[in-house]
């Protein structure tokens, strides 16, 4: 509260009781004159009909006016002259007829010299001893720059849509331009490898298609990402939920990246459970989501350290697939980055290995649309430990 209304309080005729001194009634008068012509907001008394009783000098500089007085001699019938959609004049009599009082009530108007503004209007109903309405009395904000800023906000927002929509069909469009030749060089490079048509006479050429090979099949897991990502960010990912044997799942897994552990010199440890649990799940989907960790647990795991892989639930009876590793580890921002799509943690040895940066964002967005979740729990240097976690309306 400013100075000047704390005053007005102390010293108006109510603070000071019923004997308080007439003259003091003048300053008092005074005092809120002085208050009403410098507001910041515009203040008004209009009649229920549409016509201007007293405005401040706030609210003609908001209309467009040299003083008050040239608003009141030239703005006589609010509904016409002032809103650009004369119906809100009828929308805003029926609000306070219906409510007493309103807040906020946005609206278009026209200012002295055409141009058109937004406004906010607070309104309150003013009754004499009777019940009869006297007038409508209220404050006015200009808010058309928060308008124009909201405005440019949702155009942004948009073109952003837009240029993202782009984005995905391009790169979508441009994976599967570059899958049909990739899958043509990796199966002549397969050809040549094992010697289908016969031996090539030079080991070399032998060890030169190898890697062709090895590196086609790299490129085709990037291009394969991509697509997945595209897909769903898209909304077009399509899930094939059937009845799934967990363990089998998990024992394919460990198979294929079992070699990948012995060449790193990581201690690989599967703990496999011995029963036959059976959930309802996309078993390729599930299939991709552990593989993507388990791979990037090899790959941020230094030579010498351990990989645990393993299958538990929790007391709501939920299902918790873990992989548990002696790697790097990241930091709560390192984890936020590495679950956003194309995204590479900012450290040097994340910049020893090629990738997309997908791997993560893809385990987060399949496990969600399996209904659960994925949960990070990591410390720099100390290792890291990702749960895919299913709910228990999964299991069978």
């Amino acid at each position: 509260m400013s100075q000047q209304a704390s005053r007005a309080i102390r010293t108006s005729p109510l603070a000071r009781g019923a004997n308080a001194e007439p003259a003091r009634a003048g300053e008092d008068a005074h005092l809120y004159r002085d208050m009403f012509e410098h507001a910041l907001w515009g203040i008004f008394r209009t009649t229920a009909d549409g016509q201007y009783l007293t405005a401040n000098s706030a609210l003609a500089r908001i209309y467009g006016y040299a003083s008050a007085e040239e608003m009141l001699a030239t703005l006589t019938n609010i509904e016409r002259q002032l809103y650009v959609d004369p119906a809100r004049r009828g929308e805003f009599v029926q609000l306070m007829q219906e409510k007493k009082s309103i807040s906020g009530f946005e609206s278009e108007v026209y200012r002295a010299d055409g141009q058109i503004i937004w406004i906010t209007e607070n309104c309150r109903e003013v009754r004499d001893s009777r019940g009869e309405l006297l007038y409508y009395e209220g404050t006015v904000e200009d808010i058309t720059a928060r308008k124009l800023a909201d405005q440019e906000l949702r155009i942004a927002k948009v073109e952003a849509e837009a240029a993202n929509h782009a984005k995905s069909a391009f790169l979508a469009n441009m994976s599967h331009e570059l899958r049909t030749p990739l899958n043509a060089v990796l199966g002549f490079a397969e050809v040549i490898k094992t010697q289908v048509l016969g031996p090539i006479g030079n080991s070399r050429y032998l060890e030169y298609a190898e890697h062709i090979h090895a590196s086609g099949t790299h490129l085709l897991t990037v291009i394969n990402d991509i697509l997945d990502m595209t897909k769903i960010e898209s909304g077009n990912m399509e899930m094939r939920i059937e009845p799934v044997d967990a363990a089998s799942v998990m024992r394919a897994c460990a198979q294929l990246v079992e070699d990948a552990a012995r060449r790193g010199n990581i201690n690989f440890t599967p703990n496999l459970p011995d029963a036959s649990l059976v959930l309802r799940a996309d078993e390729k989907r599930l299939k991709q989501i552990l593989l993507n960790l388990l791979s990037n647990a090899i790959k941020f795991t230094l030579p010498g350290g351990s990989i645990a892989f393993g299958m538990t639930s929790d007391d709501q009876g939920a299902l918790l697939f873990s992989v548990t590793d002696t790697g790097i580890g990241m930091d709560p921002r390192q984890i936020a980055t590495a679950l956003e799509p194309f995204q590479q943690i900012d450290n040097s040895l994340t910049r020893r290995y090629e990738g997309t940066g997908l791997g993560m964002p893809i385990a987060k967005s399949l496990s969600e649309l399996h209904g659960g979740a994925l949960i990070i729990e990591s410390s720099p240097g100390e290792g890291t430990t990702a749960t895919l976690s299913l709910p228990a309306s999964c299991v069978l």
